[in-house]
């Protein structure tokens, strides 16, 4: 049984050798170049353990798997399976993240291990032949206290006044 996670962008799966499977709490709203054949809300992470951090999110989510029980979780990914051995293709579980590059993950990762720790079986991510997205360091915000003193320096400067350009043309 070859199982597979991947991201919705991933090039590779509009070669038509996979059965694509949305794991995620939404669909795109982008073109996928594929057809996505079920969406499995039952493995998308609830809304507020989007913002988690992995540490809090892995716990909260094998919880939420285990409300669903595990049985019934094993059952609903083999079945999954089957119908696409059926149709001679590999079953793939989607969400959005890019997570090759090494610290990052999301909660297909979250699932792949939950998986291999019950059945004992991988699930690997999927090859994607683009190039990985490294993701920029958020910018550190500035104050704009200098910003505001400089304005009211000019307020105070004797015979500054400022003009209106619709004030000049008559408006």
């Amino acid at each position: 049984m070859a199982i597979w996670i991947s991201r919705y962008s991933n090039k590779e799966l509009q070669s038509g050798k996979y059965y694509p499977v949305g794991i995620s709490i939404g669909t795109p709203k982008f073109p996928l170049g594929y057809m996505l054949r079920k969406q499995c809300y039952s493995l998308a992470p609830k809304s507020y353990m989007l913002n988690m951090e992995l540490e809090r999110f892995k716990p909260a989510y094998y919880e939420k798997l285990e409300g669903i029980g595990t049985d019934r979780i094993i059952d609903m990914v083999q079945r999954m399976d089957e119908e696409a051995r059926a149709e001679g293709k590999e079953l793939v579980l989607l969400c959005y993240e890019d997570v090759r590059v090494p610290g990052d993950w999301c909660h297909r990762t979250v699932f792949a291990e939950w998986w291999a720790k019950q059945t004992g079986e991988l699930i690997e991510e999927l090859y994607d032949p683009s190039e990985p997205k490294v993701k920029k360091p958020a910018a550190k915000k500035e104050s704009k206290e200098p910003v505001k003193k400089a304005v009211e320096a000019r307020k105070e400067e004797p015979g500054y006044e400022q003009l209106s350009l619709f004030g000049l043309a008559g408006i």
